[in-house]
C-alpha cells in the first residue's frame, strides 16, 4: 500500500474501529498493536524523512552556488 492510499483509508475508517486490536500473531509486526498505534509510528517516520528531506534540499540549493561554472 502506497503512503497516500494510508492516509485516505485511515480516513474514512469510523473512530470507534480504530481502537480494535490488529493482530494477536507473534509473527506480525502489527503484534498488539491497534490501527491508531500504525498510524502514529507511520506519521512519526513520515515526519522524520519529512525533516531530512527539508534539510537535504538546503544543502542542496547552497552547494549548487559551489558547484554551478558559469561557462560561456
Amino acid at each position: 500500500m502506497k503512503l497516500h492510499e494510508f492516509y485516505a483509508k485511515y480516513a474514512n475508517v469510523p473512530l470507534a474501529n480504530r481502537s480494535t486490536l490488529l493482530s494477536n500473531d507473534y509473527s506480525s509486526p502489527l503484534l498488539g498493536m491497534t490501527l491508531i498505534d500504525v498510524y502514529k509510528e507511520i506519521k512519526a517516520i513520515d515526519d522524520k524523512q519529512l525533516d531530512d528531506n527539508i534539510r537535504r534540499e538546503k544543502l542542496l540549493v547552497e552547494v549548487e552556488k559551489f558547484l554551478t561554472t558559469d561557462e560561456k
